[in-house]
């Protein structure tokens, strides 16, 4: 019957993890902040991404060199060349400041508008986890 209260505590990490990222809608340019200090990781991956969990989870966070020529391709014309200039999306430096990692992640999988939702369709799993790891260096 322990088991059970661990369910509960898990399920309200992910509740919590899911507020935290959808919680700033679609305005990235606030200047308030808010601090998640409990370790995110993926709840779950889906059936058919057998390497899901090899850059989202553990400590590995994505290759951000890979991630800036898929960035290049997908997002600097809203963002800007290097995400900083802004454009027709907001300037994305220091978003590190305004989203952890997952995040960050988890808004490129679930964007709000008018921001285009890319994964899956243009971007894979690896993709947004190097866009991530990208965006996080800027």
């Amino acid at each position: 019957m322990q088991s059970r209260p661990l369910s509960f505590l898990a399920l309200g990490a992910i509740a919590a993890l899911t507020a935290a990222g959808c919680a700033k809608g679609a305005d990235q340019s606030s200047s308030t902040s808010t601090t998640t200090t409990t370790a995110a990781a993926p709840a779950a991956t889906s059936a058919g991404s057998a390497t899901a969990t090899s850059k989202v989870s553990g400590s590995a966070q994505g290759d951000a060199a890979h991630g800036k020529s898929i960035f290049a391709t997908n997002c600097a014309s809203c963002h800007g060349a290097n995400g900083v200039e802004g454009g027709v999306g907001p300037s994305l430096k220091n978003e590190k400041s305004r989203k952890n990692y997952a995040q960050t992640v988890a808004w490129i999988k679930k964007p709000q508008p008018p921001m285009p939702k890319l994964y899956p369709d243009k971007i894979g799993e690896n993709d947004v986890a190097d866009v991530a790891a990208y965006v996080q260096s800027l």
